[in-house]
């Protein structure tokens, strides 16, 4: 077969360049990349498996397959253990692609005879390797079914390259992953597991501006854990630690899923209310105050019961948000001269 490699390349190039959702499974955003490969090679499939783990690898998972008429929920991937097929595993850690003129008798690929490529017809492999970092991440293969092929050098340079745009799209991937991961820690307080400061600050901008342009009303309440430097004093940080972790999971569960709680610092916390007027928010308040007053939280020693005053407004959608915050920040302070475990709103 005569591949113009100059021209398949390019059209490779120009693919692997585009931009592209790298959010979805491994199906998604390598498929356009093995089908160009089996357009252009003329092959029946053409697979990407990637190691469990390139510095200690124990199997190769198939994560995507121009034969997959769906994509496949990963739990479903197939596997190969490279305690099954020593040989297999030992070529592709070189590195080296894998050109089995005659699949069922080269030696590299020949473990596979009885058990896949008699089954499914299979006659010629190319395998090329996937890097990350220069270690053998996992490969492309590519996978005949008709006479005996002997792979051309330009064959073999094309189905190397298609194994380097897949690597570009994995590597792109693991970057998407890793900034989400990123992003979700600078917005979530690491001891709750609720949103923190900055995320409320952000959130409440959005969700002023969205309230002006719907007109509709948006509360706040603040809460603030009753006598908490007493619980830290008598018990120790440690379970002090482990009642805001209780006393926000106990507020989530009497929250809307829309409704925003976030941790303002120590045992300070925020709900931010969308589509609530001020009568509604201090319902919601009360609910708080109620679900916390009668959650026992039990420790390895201890049964602990936490109170909370808790600060009621409404969002003033005209000013910046700090204002609002200043406004129920002193609504909390009131419901602690008053004698705490109350709400009080706003005037």
């Amino acid at each position: 077969m005569f591949i113009d490699l100059s021209e398949v390349t390019q059209r490779l190039r120009r693919m692997s360049s585009e931009e592209l959702d790298v959010s979805g499974s491994y199906q998604s955003f390598l498929l356009d990349l093995i089908r160009e490969g089996k357009e252009t090679l003329v092959v029946d499939q053409v697979s990407v498996w990637l190691f469990d783990d390139i510095s200690d690898p124990k199997k190769l998972i198939n994560v995507a397959n121009t034969q997959w008429d769906n994509d496949l929920n990963a739990d479903d991937y197939p596997i190969l253990l490279c305690e099954q097929y020593q040989n297999y595993f030992k070529a592709i850690t070189t590195g080296i692609s894998i050109d089995a003129h005659d699949a069922a008798t080269d030696p590299r690929t020949a473990e596979f005879k009885n058990n896949y490529l008699l089954p499914n017809h299979i006659t010629t492999m190319l395998d090329t390797t996937i890097f990350k970092n220069g270690i053998p991440h996992g490969v492309v293969c590519f996978e005949g079914r008709g006479p005996l092929r002997q792979w051309q050098s330009a064959e073999i340079a094309y189905a190397e390259m298609v194994a380097d745009c897949c690597s570009r799209r994995l590597l792109v991937n693991e970057l998407w992953t890793l900034q989400q991961q990123l992003t979700k820690l600078a917005f979530q307080d690491a001891l709750t597991g609720l949103k923190n400061r900055r995320y409320l600050m952000d959130s409440a901008h959005r969700e002023i501006r969205r309230h002006i342009r719907a007109s509709e009303p948006l509360s706040v309440v603040m809460l603030d854990i009753d006598h908490f430097k007493r619980i830290n004093d008598s018990y120790g940080h440690e379970i002090g630690d482990v009642v805001l972790k209780e006393f926000a999971q106990c507020c989530l569960q009497a929250l809307r899923a829309e409704d925003s709680l976030c941790r303002l610092g120590g045992e300070e916390f925020i709900v931010l209310l969308p589509n609530t007027p001020l009568a509604g928010a201090q319902e919601v308040a009360e609910r708080l105050r109620l679900s916390v007053e009668r959650n026992i939280i039990e420790t390895a020693h201890h049964y602990i019961q936490v109170t909370v005053s808790c600060g009621v407004a409404k969002v003033v959608l005209e000013k910046p948000f700090s204002y609002s915050l200043k406004q129920v920040d002193h609504a909390v302070y009131d419901a602690k001269a008053q004698g705490r475990n109350r709400v009080v709103v706003s005037q």
